[in-house]
């Protein structure tokens, strides 16, 4: 079967670019080329060439077009550029409305459709596209493919993805569109994609294509774009992190205040100072003077030390406990505003394909819930290739020592993954500072967290408690068994109704029981008392008592490792899916 796969990431990234979502994604695509299958991969909303250069070298994106790539790995690759829709979701959070239809992209989505003729179309994410190109492509089709869509996280029924309101509390209600208004600070996306291809044409030394001496004394394009965003001169990286966190990468708010004129509301104090005379006659000596602003030698702890004690509201949002109950909707009245359209005419698009997979249970409950279809919706867990992985090096993946009850050793903990604030790495380092010392001392925890600098010290203040501490900012892939040998229990502690975190695979696939919050698609996975413990999502309190047990009876941890099952792998689910192509194929050929 010719198969095309739709995600926004580019699929030789994995999942250092797009998450689990890309990663899973390139493993499936890897494994239907291997089973026979002709796989074309198409991405969108990160690429943006220039169209015109100005003199000074700034660019303003070309026409919308789907390009070629080369192959790669037996897979035909193409990319739309310059797409309309800014990838990732919150790239385009401020614009929803672009999210619903673009003719440009869809004209361009239906010829190359027609173009591709395949037999099946399935989506992972449309980040980078429109609502309507799902309708486009199928159009583009002389005979039509069967179309699925698989739900790896929420972005088709919220625009920044996570149904987490800002970032503080899950969303159950967007009010008609009116809760989404402000929701994250967002960019502006029409400057970013103009950022995006003004980098590109100086990559390439690109210098003016068409440009008249009255169009170059207009502000151009790049410098509207570094008015309208604080992201301007980072990494797409660091836009994302942006974007996920709410948080600026460090030392951007600091170059960002230097760039503010002398005089300016800056909290630059030192750089301001350095421009005064100071004052010099015998009157001005006395009594206080001081600079507004001032920040000279305000460290930290000094800052810290002046300070009032924070005020803790134990009923802040990001302090409330997490479940699965899905709370009702109020009943909609009007049409609502561009973000209420919006998720209106994705799940429109998600009724119009021939199945919707949802990645767990929770999953299929919660879109059902925002009006899909049941008829269209089937649970289907994705596979893995960790399992391949850790066959080839059996040697790094060992049980840990028996416990002792005599000698008790430390209980060897691990947290693996993305720091951001939905992964719940800080909620962990909550809830282990409320350990005792004693207890805490029965740890030795190692840390493998993406973007993890920015929390290291949480845990180095905890190093003298600890019975051992391991840092390290990210890994790859084939580091999985190299982690995960000899480690007594994985911690997956997610804050948001996490689809079908692929950490729990890879923990399992290792022998290692988890300790996982009892939300989204963790509890489809993780069977209390069989291969793990569950704790109440985002609660502190609960997951220190969990830890608490595990360090009175660790013992508990060998039962549990008995319990573990390798994950589905990524060929088994592959035939699954391909099966479920042919029934739909099947019947629409009979149609």
């Amino acid at each position: 079967m010719r198969i095309i796969l739709v995600n926004w990431a580019k699929i030789w990234d994995g999942a250092t670019q797009g998450g689990g979502v890309n990663g899973y994604a390139q493993s499936l695509a890897l494994e239907l080329v291997e089973q026979g299958h002709e796989v074309v991969y198409l991405s969108g909303g990160t690429a943006f060439v220039p169209g015109d250069v100005k003199p000074d070298g700034s660019a303003t994106p070309g026409e919308c077009a789907v390009r070629r790539q080369p192959d790669w790995l037996g897979i035909r690759i193409f990319e739309v550029v310059n797409s309309p829709v800014t990838a990732p979701a919150g790239f385009q959070f401020r614009e929803p409305a672009g999210e619903i239809a673009d003719e440009a992209l869809e004209r361009e989505l239906q010829a190359w459709a027609g173009r591709i003729a395949p037999d099946v179309i399935h989506l992972h994410n449309i980040e980078g596209f429109t609502a309507g190109s799902v309708a486009s492509m199928v159009r583009g089709c002389e005979k039509p493919p069967a179309v699925l869509y698989s739900l790896h996280n929420y972005h088709t029924i919220c625009p920044q993805a996570y149904l987490m309101h800002q970032y503080r509390e899950p969303c159950h209600d967007d009010l008609n569109g009116e809760r989404c208004v402000g929701c994250i600070p967002g960019v502006d996306a029409r400057a970013e994609r103009t950022a995006r291809a003004t980098a590109v044409a100086k990559e390439q030394g690109l210098t003016a294509l068409t440009v008249s001496a009255a169009r170059a004394s207009e502000p151009t394009e790049a410098g509207r774009a570094e008015q309208l965003s604080p992201l301007a001169g980072m990494t797409l990286g660091e836009r994302v992190a942006w974007l996920v966190t709410g948080r600026l990468p460090p030392g951007k708010p600091r170059e960002i205040a230097a760039k503010a004129p002398i005089g300016a509301a800056n909290s630059a104090g030192v750089a301001r100072a350095a421009v005064m005379p100071g004052r010099g006659s015998d009157s001005d000596w006395n009594g206080t003077w001081g600079l507004e602003g001032d920040t000279r030698g305000q460290t930290v702890s000094i800052s810290g030390d002046r300070a009032p004690p924070p005020v803790v509201d134990a009923n802040a949002p990001e302090l409330r406990p997490v479940t699965n109950e899905i709370a009702a909707r109020r009943a909609e009245v009007g049409e609502g505003n561009d973000y209420a359209k919006r998720r209106r005419a994705m799940v429109a698009m998600l009724n119009s394909c021939d199945r919707v997979l949802a990645v767990s249970k929770f999953v299929r409950d919660r879109y059902e819930s925002m009006g899909v279809e049941a008829a269209k919706l089937e649970v289907m867990s994705i596979g893995t290739r960790v399992n391949r992985v850790v066959e080839r090096r059996a040697d790094l993946v060992f049980d840990p020592p028996p416990f002792d009850p005599v000698n008790p050793r430390p209980i060897r903990m691990v947290f693996m993954g993305y720091h951001n604030v939905y992964k719940g790495l800080s909620m962990f380092a909550d809830a282990m500072d409320l350990l005792p010392a004693h207890v805490l001392s029965r740890f030795d925890f190692s840390m493998f967290a993406q973007a993890g600098e920015s929390i290291e010290w949480r845990f180095r203040r905890m190093q003298p408690r600890l019975a051992g501490l391991t840092i390290h900012f990210g890994y790859q892939y084939y580091d999985v068994p190299w982690m995960l040998g000899g480690k007594d229990v994985g911690v997956v502690p997610s804050i948001w109704w996490d689809n079908a975190p692929q950490t729990v695979f890879e923990f399992f696939s290792c022998r290692v029981p988890v300790l996982g919050a009892a939300v989204g698609g963790i509890p489809d996975f993780v069977r209390p008392g069989e291969n793990g413990l569950l704790f109440r999502g985002n609660d502190r309190a609960d997951l220190a008592r969990q830890l608490t047990l595990l360090a009175a009876e660790p013992s508990i941890l060998t039962r549990l490792r008995a319990g573990v099952r390798p994950p589905k792998d990524i060929g088994v689910h592959a035939k699954e899916l391909v099966g479920l192509y042919r029934t739909i194929r099947g019947v629409k050929n009979r149609d």
